[in-house]
């Protein structure tokens, strides 16, 4: 795990591994589960394929607290909050930096992201995208990891009543639509770039279940990587997308889910996701992996080798539509430049 600005970082080596995930969402039945089997059982069976990792990632797709109320805006189709137990199936997974920036954030209300936030920083889980205020909220996490300092910029496309204000607690919130919008986050990423060796973008955007990477949204993770990102994350779709290689960084478009309760589509497989690992050097991003993993209920584990193939396939399907390549690494999927070998 990273170790936050100011105290000491668990190594000096200086090309950390960094693992991307997609959304965690420890409510509802996923909570249930925990309460009964125990904090490390929905990322047990993973340990294998996260362990090396010197940074995991992933995008808190829920509240924590231990109140049970609900968003006191307008009503909303899900309301996901997990027990306080959740912040220990964080700690167990080894995570430790997340996204904030999403729709799910004040499912608890504002009192549920005080809680959430709160619960975070008593495990020194840092964290971006939401906050007390919007300066909270538009505030990077910059965390020390094998020597390397790394910032993350967190922010959401949808869900405009959760948008904190000056004096709101609430998510950073851009209308992403607006090429105007765009700019605030453009100038964060630019003075974040002198701070850090690597910046990371993460931007909770696209519709649920879309089938392909929208034009605009390539564009501005084109920009993202000019003002100086080395990674844009984007999650929210549900399932995995393709991946850009733009200069010497990337764009994970979507990466889909981590952990849940949910149906199943049986068009977009939400049960077949990846794990993304990414190398770090000082130029940039040096190489990208991908790690097929099968969520079952409330529990994820790695692909078995029946899935494996339809992960696959797919994988190399979405990534050929943004003009990168798939290999096979060991276990793992390779994500290159088309072209390159």
């Amino acid at each position: 795990m990273a170790a936050p600005i100011g105290m000491v970082a668990l190594s000096e080596l200086r090309s950390p591994i960094i693992l991307f995930g997609g959304d965690v969402m420890l409510g509802r039945g996923v909570n249930s589960t925990v309460r009964k089997e125990g904090p490390a059982h929905p990322f047990g069976p993973l340990r294998p394929a996260t362990r090396h990792a010197d940074l995991f990632l992933a995008n808190l797709e829920c509240a924590i607290s231990p109140d049970h109320a609900q968003y006191s805006g307008p009503p909303k189709a899900f309301y996901f909050r997990a027990d306080p137990i959740g912040v220990d199936v964080l700690t167990h997974a080894g995570i430790g930096l997340v996204s904030l920036a999403n729709n799910h954030a004040l499912d608890a209300d504002r009192a549920g992201l005080r809680d959430t936030l709160a619960l975070l920083d008593s495990r020194n889980i840092a964290h971006a995208g939401a906050g007390e205020d919007l300066e909270a909220a538009q505030c990077p996490a910059i965390v020390q990891v094998s020597g390397v300092r790394l910032g993350l910029l967190s922010c959401c496309d949808h869900q405009a009543d959760f948008a904190a204000g000056q004096s709101r607690p609430g998510i950073w919130y851009l209308d992403l639509a607006e090429p105007d919008a765009q700019l605030p986050l453009l100038d964060a990423v630019e003075a974040l770039a002198d701070q850090v060796d690597h910046v990371v973008v993460a931007v909770h955007w696209q519709p649920n279940w879309a089938p392909v990477v929208p034009e605009c949204y390539r564009q501005l993770a084109r920009l993202l990587v000019e003002a100086g990102a080395r990674v844009v994350w984007g999650h929210s779709p549900h399932h995995f997308q393709g991946v850009e290689w733009i200069g010497n960084g990337v764009a994970l478009y979507a990466t889909g889910d981590l952990v849940t309760d949910y149906a199943i589509d049986r068009a977009y497989r939400n049960d077949r996701q990846l794990l993304f690992e990414l190398s770090l050097e000082g130029a940039g991003v040096t190489r990208v992996r991908a790690f097929p993993i099968e969520l079952a209920y409330g529990m994820t584990q790695p692909a078995a080798r029946a899935v494996r193939g339809w992960i696959e396939s797919r994988f190399a399907d979405v990534c050929l539509q943004v003009g990168s390549r798939v290999i096979m690494d060991d276990e793992w999927l390779r994500v290159v430049p088309g072209g390159e070998d």
